[in-house]
């Protein structure tokens, strides 16, 4: 379950957050790591770049490769996320 809070920031109850970081960034926050992924936004459907989430950006400033696993849970949640905020998207390889 998603709660608000903020118009472009959700929470989801397990406490992971989805964000809209700027006009072509969505950053995935789960604890201290934070991936991003690379959308255009428009008003009939948004554009979201699924091979761009590739790894995790830690709070030490370290970059660790993210799984096929992980990958795969993240996109699931930004989309859930993203929906949860009324963008309605359009997957795209790039």
């Amino acid at each position: 379950m998603f709660a608000s809070i903020s118009p472009q920031k959700v929470k989801h109850s397990s406490g992971f957050i989805v964000q809209v970081a700027d006009r072509c960034t969505v950053e995935y926050i789960d604890g201290k790591r934070k991936a991003c992924i690379t959308v255009d936004f428009a008003p009939l459907g948004s554009s979201i770049y699924k091979d761009t989430l590739t790894d995790w950006q830690l709070s030490d400033g370290e970059i660790e490769k993210m799984t096929s696993d992980e990958r795969t849970h993240v996109l699931r949640n930004i989309g859930e996320g993203m929906t949860f905020m009324g963008v309605t998207l359009i997957w795209l390889e790039e």
